[in-house]
């Protein structure tokens, strides 16, 4: 005998699936991460390139998610690409903010389209931006402000190195190493403590710009975005901290948007 209403079997099937892959891509890359480094005798190398693998498998599975139902709600364009950010954990860089990004409405809306199609339509809504998806971290920048040689985020560090250090002390490192390049005697970093998981950064990089390294910090920690703080007006090694990095955790959403907001 057969229902005379919809079988709805597929579409639960679809997301009892749909989760129990998140959880095993998930599952896979914790097990990577904790478990590879105590394994004796062989090199780091193959060790690192599992985990790398692992990272752009979940990162690829993220962006490509569909949703069912999204809407701007006349929300900003910051506002909405920071709320993708955290509804579905997507390491991100926000390289720029304006005051159009930070204030004018938009009301979009978006059926079963997957999440980077949503994001690439909401950055379509200002010609200044630009959105990329490569090196593991949905990077939203303007071409003009990456044109600008006196824009710090621009600075060349000839060699960034850490080795199994948390996230913050590696922003502070960081920090610390572009102060070596302008000649200044500021040292300072969003050191707030007890905020980020026992996640583990470990990069080597040579002639790698200041984005570029913030956003492979925030990439390898997985559950991270950064942020300016500040115009590339405004922005000196005086100021400092034009930039900060956000754990995505619902907590720290607010204070994501409240920075950017402010940004002239």
């Amino acid at each position: 005998m057969q229902s005379s209403g919809p079988d709805c079997r597929p579409h639960w099937y679809y997301w009892f699936f749909e989760a129990l892959r998140v959880e095993y891509i998930a599952n896979l890359i914790c097990w990577l991460a904790c478990c590879l480094p105590t394994v004796t005798g062989q090199s780091g190398q193959p060790q690192e390139s599992a985990l790398h693998s692992a990272q752009v498998a979940l990162f690829e599975h993220k962006t490509r998610r569909l949703v069912g139902h999204f809407s701007t709600s006349g929300r900003t364009l910051v506002a909405s690409v920071v709320d993708l950010a955290y509804r579905y954990e997507l390491p991100m860089a926000v390289e720029y903010a304006e005051r159009d990004a930070t204030t004018r409405p938009l009301n979009l809306e978006f059926d079963h389209e997957s999440v980077r199609a949503i994001l690439e339509d909401i950055i379509r809504q200002a010609p200044q931006y630009r959105v990329s998806f490569s090196n593991n971290i949905v990077d939203i920048f303007a071409p003009k402000a990456r044109e600008d040689t006196s824009n710090l985020f621009n600075k060349v560090i000839k060699d960034f190195s850490v080795t199994e250090m948390e996230t913050r002390r590696a922003e502070f490192q960081l920090f610390c190493d572009l102060s070596k390049v302008t000649g200044s005697s500021a040292c300072t970093g969003s050191l707030a403590t007890g905020q980020w998981e026992p996640q583990r950064i470990t990069l080597h990089m040579q002639n790698a710009k200041v984005y570029e390294v913030l956003n492979a910090i925030v990439a390898q920690n997985g559950k991270a975005m950064w942020t300016v703080t500040a115009s590339p007006r405004q922005v000196s090694m005086q100021t400092g901290g034009f930039w900060y990095i956000y754990p995505l955790q619902r907590p720290f959403q607010a204070g994501v948007l409240g920075r950017l907001s402010r940004v002239r």
